[in-house]
C-alpha cells in the first residue's frame, strides 16, 4: 500500500464542496462528540441565526445573552452574506485538562464555511477569544468580496454598494482593534506562488488511510475510499483527540 499526501487536493477539496460533513471516527474522546444536550431556540444577532448547542455544560440563560451579545458585535454589519451561525459549547470532563472549556463556531456564508476554535480555564474568556477570531476571519472573508465586487467578478454578484461600504466599515473597526491588541495581521497567500503536485491515488479503505495517516508527519490524509465508490474523501487529526472524516456531498 503506498501512502500520498495531497496538499493541493485538501485546497481544491475544500473550496470546491458546497456542502461536506465532518464525522468523528477511531480515538475521538466521548466527552467531546457532537451530541448536543439541551438545545435552546435560535436566536438572533445582525439577522443572522444563532443556534447555541452545549456538550457537559448547562446552557444558562445569562450563557446564552453573553454568547449573543459578542457575537451580535461580530456578525454586525455582514449584510446577507451570512446565513447561519452555530455555536457549540463544550466543557471537558477529563481532570487532566487545564483548559477544558471549548467553543467551536460555525458560520455558513455564500461561498464559505467559516470554522473556528478556542479552549480556555473559562468558558466567558473562551467566548471572548473565539468571537474576535471570528470577527477577523470575517475580516478576511469580506475583503475578498469587496475586491471581487470592485473587479466585476461573479463572486460578487447580488452584494450591494451599501453591502460594501458597510464591510468596509466592518473592516476598519476590525483592524483598528487588532492595533490596540498588537494582533499582526497574517498576509494574504501568494496565489502565484501555489505549489502543483500531480500524483496517482489508489483507492484504498477508511482503515487503510488512517493508518497513512498515522505514517506521514502532517494533520491531514487525501484519499478515494474505496468502499464508497472512490469518492475523494479527507481525514485529519482533530485538536480535542481522535481522527475525523471529512465527506463531500
Amino acid at each position: 500500500m503506498k501512502c500520498t499526501l495531497a496538499t493541493i487536493a485538501l485546497a481544491a477539496l475544500v473550496s470546491q464542496a458546497s456542502a461536506f460533513s465532518v464525522s468523528p471516527i477511531l480515538g475521538a474522546s466521548v466527552g467531546m462528540r457532537r451530541s448536543a444536550v439541551g438545545v435552546p431556540p435560535l436566536r438572533m444577532a445582525a439577522n443572522v441565526p444563532i443556534l447555541i448547542t452545549g456538550n457537559n455544560i448547562e446552557v444558562t440563560p445569562a450563557i446564552k445573552d453573553y454568547v449573543n451579545k459578542k457575537f451580535g458585535k461580530a456578525l454586525d454589519k455582514v449584510g446577507k452574506q451570512v446565513t447561519k451561525c452555530d455555536v457549540h459549547l463544550i466543557f471537558d470532563q477529563n481532570p487532566a485538562i487545564s483548559a477544558p472549556n471549548h467553543v467551536e463556531v460555525t458560520l455558513f456564508a455564500k461561498g464559505a464555511t467559516i470554522r473556528a476554535h478556542k479552549n480556555n480555564d473559562d468558558m466567558y474568556a473562551t467566548i471572548d477569544e473565539i468571537s474576535d477570531t471570528v470577527k477577523r476571519k470575517l475580516r478576511k472573508y469580506k475583503e475578498r468580496l469587496i475586491d471581487s465586487h470592485r473587479q466585476g467578478k461573479s463572486e460578487a454578484t447580488g452584494v450591494s454598494d451599501e453591502e460594501i461600504t458597510m464591510f468596509e466599515e466592518f473592516n476598519e473597526e476590525v483592524m483598528q482593534e487588532m492595533k490596540k491588541s498588537d494582533i499582526v495581521d497574517v498576509p494574504a497567500p501568494d496565489m502565484t506562488q501555489i505549489q502543483k503536485k500531480a500524483f496517482s491515488m489508489e483507492p484504498i479503505s477508511l482503515e487503510e488511510a488512517v493508518l497513512c495517516l498515522e505514517y506521514i508527519d502532517h494533520d491531514f490524509y487525501v484519499f478515494k475510499n474505496k468502499d464508497k465508490g472512490n469518492k475523494v474523501q479527507v481525514i485529519y487529526n482533530r485538536k480535542s483527540g481522535g481522527v475525523a472524516l471529512i465527506e463531500p456531498e
